[in-house]
């Protein structure tokens, strides 16, 4: 085998320059000794469950999605798709989903039937199993096996939201009575557990009696494994990468994301040869909230708004990374998201009102560390058109605690999709779902925009329902409720040799369709 040339790049970081030597190795570390096409990737946080009925954290997400099915699935549109269940029917009454399944295997070579279905639903909901996803199924009142193909699930009320709830990974169908997931998973997923040495690596093999098939007829997945590494340090991951030890890189830290990007956000040229970047929509809004029990004139909530240049904000604190919030609340992505409508940058018109008030109020803006740099982006915005806002920078625990109590006068936050429904981002202003009783931490209370929400509770999914969220979100922007400051997108970096990976805006990871081309 060849030698290879060292090459040493220094590279600046976040908070600083220093310099980082690496050694990149090229085919001679991309070669399999036994030749199998395997994809390997590190997970920072590790694994803490493989049992679908705890995967909330998206590292868990991410196995589980490799070891399990649900009755349907999420398209690269946020579209449902047919999964476990080949075609189904909801009656007149919008409550009664009949389910039918097609022939697939479990990892042991167990046959898929309804009693696994109604099995795995109702162990969802079993307050024994104590599962962070078991309100997905609160609103099922019954779930039962028709025949051995056929499962029909009875809803409380109408739920135009309930078919993505089923996509989630918690509804994920497992074998009757396996309770061991940990040890022994077992689905019906493309990939089958091998062994997992803990806090080192996980190994998954391919399910050699999975179901799909690609559009020649040849059976997927194309990969013989994946393997998933445990590395907690960033950069010595990124290194790992560039060594070519791993297939992808799924995240861009703070502490490597200077040196892989521009400010515009493309690839560094010097990386341009022999790696990608992929960029997405992410289900993920970033915005900061007012206490409304904690009265703010509307028009000092507009020039919050209104100061905020969110183009520059973008390009210099996240290396472009995001889009800037010219909407309202529901993010890019989704049926209802609003391209304009928002509360844009108007330096002028802010100052104005600004400049109108002989006293302004105190305002201080809470934030955990990670997010110090974007608050006193707004912070400084502010205090060019004459207001001097506060910054409290608060560990998590504190901030999730003073929000869920009402403390808070303004704070950051962030709210990622549950699920590809807009509804999802609509709640959060809801008067139902005030907190701490849910997670309208704004603690906002409209009777016109309550009126709108439970109309689209009840509406199917269509145009009608679509344009009424646009409607609810644009009264929302109207009231200057909160200050969106950017919808998320989801950045991966592959090496020349990777191809086939698949995304969508809740970020899943799909490997159905992955190579690895080895040397």
């Amino acid at each position: 085998m060849p030698n290879r040339l060292n090459r040493f790049i220094k590279a600046s970081f976040l908070g600083g320059f220093f310099v980082v030597v690496f050694l990149v190795l090229t085919a001679c570390n991309t070669a399999r000794a036994d030749k199998k096409m395997v994809f390997r990737y590190n997970e920072p946080a590790g694994i803490p469950s493989l049992d679908p009925a705890f995967a909330k954290e998206k590292s868990s997400i991410w196995a589980v999605q490799q070891l399990y099915e649900g009755l349907v699935a999420l398209d690269a549109n946020n579209g449902i798709a047919p999964a476990l269940a080949i075609e189904w029917k909801i009656d007149s009454t919008a409550t009664v989903y009949t389910f039918r399944l097609r022939d697939a295997r479990f990892h042991n070579g167990k046959t898929l039937t309804s009693e696994d279905v109604v099995y795995s639903l109702t162990r969802l909901k079993d307050p024994r199993v104590a599962s962070p996803g078991s309100w997905v199924v609160e609103g099922v009142s019954a779930c039962k096996a028709i025949d051995p193909l056929t499962v029909e699930i009875v809803l409380q009320k109408p739920n135009a939201s309930f078919l993505s709830l089923l996509a989630m990974p918690f509804c994920s169908v497992i074998s009757s009575g396996e309770t061991a997931l940990n040890s022994t998973p077992t689905g019906t997923g493309p990939f089958k557990y091998h062994v997992w040495h803990y806090g080192e690596k996980l190994v998954l093999h391919k399910h050699e009696m999975y179901w799909r098939v690609d559009s020649v007829g040849a059976q997927l997945p194309y990969l013989d494994g994946i393997s998933i590494s445990f590395l907690t340090d960033q950069q010595s991951a990124f290194l790992e990468y560039l060594r070519g030890n791993f297939d992808f890189l799924p995240n861009l830290d703070p502490s490597f994301k200077d040196d892989l990007l521009t400010r515009q956000g493309i690839l560094q040229e010097r990386y341009m040869a022999e790696h990608s970047l992929v960029r997405s929509p992410f289900l993920n809004t970033e915005y900061l909230v007012f206490n409304a029990e904690r009265p703010l004139s509307r028009d000092l909530r507009w020039a919050i708004n209104a100061s905020i240049d969110r183009a520059e904000m973008i390009a210099s604190l996240r290396n472009g990374v995001g889009v800037p919030a010219a909407g309202g609340i529901i993010p890019v992505g989704l049926p209802g998201h609003q391209t304009a409508g928002g509360i844009g940058y108007a330096p002028d018109s802010a100052e104005s009102i600004i400049k109108s008030y002989e006293v302004l109020p105190e305002l201080t803006l809470t934030t955990v560390a990670n997010y110090r740099d974007l608050c006193e982006f707004v912070q400084g915005a502010l205090a060019k058109l004459g207001w001097e806002i506060a910054v409290n920078v608060v560990p998590s625990a504190a901030l999730r605690s003073e929000k869920s109590a009402g403390s808070l006068d303004f704070f950051r936050a962030s709210w990622i999709a549950d699920y590809p429904d807009a509804a999802n981002y609509l709640m959060l202003f809801s008067s139902e779902m005030k907190a701490p009783n849910g997670p309208n931490y704004s603690r906002y209370s409209s009777p016109i925009f309550d009126s709108l929400y439970r109309t689209i509770q009840y509406l199917p999914a269509g145009e009608e329902r679509t344009a009424l969220m646009s409607t609810a979100d644009a009264f929302l922007s109207e009231e200057a409720v909160c200050v969106p400051l950017y919808y998320d997108e989801v950045l991966r970096v592959f090496p020349s040799r990777t191809s086939g990976v698949r995304t969508n805006a809740l970020n899943a990871l799909n490997l159905l369709e992955a190579q690895v081309v080895q040397d």
